[in-house]
């Protein structure tokens, strides 16, 4: 039964990548007001909550414009995008452009010359599924932490997908394993920071409000001797063609290995800071200097496209109702 519906699955999965776009411009028109109607007070309302506490905070940047509408709607075209992506369609595989390709190289370089790993770590933000793919061009040794939900068959799919000669995935209580395959191939390890399950982070800031990125895992490598490629895509026009897009996947920055020990001030070690949260608790902000750098990025990006980051499974800076 498990093979047969992993062979459904396949053959629809691969049908539908293949409709015209037209098609799924239809099915968003149909769908999101009824997903709407049902998850007011869930995912919809979250987006909404989040977005008007963002606006708050920021009053210069397309924030200001973006509705929750426009969220759920990147969402739909970015998971498309992603999984054409992933299924080599010409037609989108030809559309990537990347930038700022000097950063991974260089930092690769480096690290070769240390005998050292390298993370490149991102957000859930445009087509983010092509992140992982889009490492290999740079490394035969591309390690890819994934969680397991959803139904088997359906996964099993989505596997066969994002694999690649040069990829390997490992499941989260599969961390020590990795640490050592990434230490012993000198890879590359890729992950998205904004969301985890079964797993603590670390408290920063984002949009005046505590909020939660995943940076363990790469802060601990980054302790051991790893380097930190920070990288994101999304989506934009053709300045030539309004109705084509273009997906962009740009290298941001380099974090050398030891950042913390290197860039710690010394006389402000033990000092805090802390925000209040939605329950009007004080809560105590990570300063690691890696930590709070990723952070402030992290906010740039959103702030940027704020309607193609997927804040509705998201749960950092949630009011209460």
């Amino acid at each position: 039964m498990y093979k047969l519906r992993t062979i459904a699955y396949k053959i629809i999965f691969h049908i539908l990548l293949r409709l015209p776009n037209f098609f799924f411009i239809l099915l968003f028109a149909v769908v999101f007001p009824i997903y709407k109607a049902l998850h007011k007070k869930r995912a919809f309302g979250r987006v909404e909550r989040h977005l008007e506490l963002a606006r708050k905070y920021d009053s210069t940047t397309p924030l200001q414009h973006t509705t929750g509408q426009d969220v759920f709607r990147g969402i739909f075209w970015n998971a498309l995008e992603s999984y054409r992506g992933l299924s080599r369609l010409k037609s989108t595989t030809d559309n990537i452009i990347y930038e700022n390709e000097h950063i991974i190289r260089n930092a690769i370089a480096e690290c070769v010359r240390q005998n050292s790993p390298i993370a490149a770590i991102s957000i859930h933000q445009g087509a983010f599924e092509l992140l992982h793919r889009s490492l290999c061009r740079y490394s035969k040794h591309v390690h890819l932490i994934t969680d397991s939900i959803g139904d088997p068959a359906f996964r099993n799919v989505l596997k066969a997908l994002r694999s690649d000669p040069h990829l390997t995935e490992y499941h989260p209580e599969e961390t020590g394993r990795l640490i050592r395959e990434l230490f012993r191939t000198k890879g590359i390890l890729a992950m998205v920071v904004d969301q985890g399950k079964h797993t603590k982070g670390n408290t920063v800031s984002l949009f005046g409000r505590p909020s939660t990125l995943y940076l363990r895992l790469p802060k601990k490598i980054n302790d051991m001797g790893a380097g930190i490629v920070t990288f994101r895509t999304w989506s934009e026009n053709d300045n030539n063609h309004r109705s084509k897009k273009h997906i962009v996947i740009r290298f941001e920055s380099y974090y050398p290995p030891q950042y913390d020990a290197s860039h710690s001030n010394k006389t402000n070690v033990g000092a805090k800071t802390t925000q209040t949260n939605s329950s009007n608790e004080s809560v105590t902000l990570d300063q690691s200097p890696l930590v709070t750098g990723i952070a402030r990025e992290v906010e740039t990006w959103i702030a940027e496209h704020p309607e193609q980051w997927s804040w509705n499974y998201h749960g950092n800076f949630t009011i209460n109702p």
